[in-house]
């Protein structure tokens, strides 16, 4: 995967079956997200798929802000390591909000963040820098490729958790 690469001319939208697969993490984001020490370095857990479908078509052309899928680890590590751009106060109760999805336009540059806080809001923010976000999670996904094919070389035939698998692990 070249991580500069966003434009191409056809991209693979997510089957129904992979958008399904995604959705207990929309739903246990918050949870994932306070557990990231809990599972980080179980790479059964880092490499579950999402598949989130963040691309944007225009004419034909496809602009896709990562490629699915994107690797959970590397999701929730970009979202931790760069604050300042995935990160958004609350505006109920001014608590930091852990996005679980972002969409936007290449063209206008926007971007909304879409998570929900502890506190029950949930909804999004729109911030500009498509490109800048779209380059923090490519180059995260890029570092972790190296661990990605020593999980599978080491534990050939070991397929990814699911999201079920991490949360009964996460209430132990």
């Amino acid at each position: 995967m070249d991580k500069n690469i966003f434009i191409k001319k056809s991209a693979l939208r997510p089957t129904e079956e992979q958008r399904l697969l995604t959705k207990p993490f929309y739903q246990n984001a918050n949870t994932i997200f306070q557990h990231f020490d809990d599972w980080k370095d179980i790479d059964r857990f880092y490499f579950i798929p999402l598949y989130m479908e963040m691309t944007y078509s225009i004419n034909g052309i496809v602009a896709e802000l990562a490629p699915d899928p994107v690797w959970l680890g590397s999701f929730v590590q970009t979202i931790r390591n760069h604050p300042d751009l995935f990160q958004f106060q609350c505006p109920m109760c001014g608590k930091p909000v852990l996005p679980y999805r972002f969409v936007g336009s290449p063209l206008s540059g926007r971007v909304d963040l879409e998570g929900y806080c502890a506190c029950g809001w949930k909804g999004y923010q729109t911030v500009s820098g498509w490109f800048v976000r779209g380059e923090a999670l490519r180059k995260q996904m890029a570092a972790d490729t190296l661990r990605y094919h020593k999980f599978r070389i080491l534990h050939p035939g070991t397929r990814p958790a699911t999201f079920e698998e991490l949360l009964d692990t996460l209430k132990r």
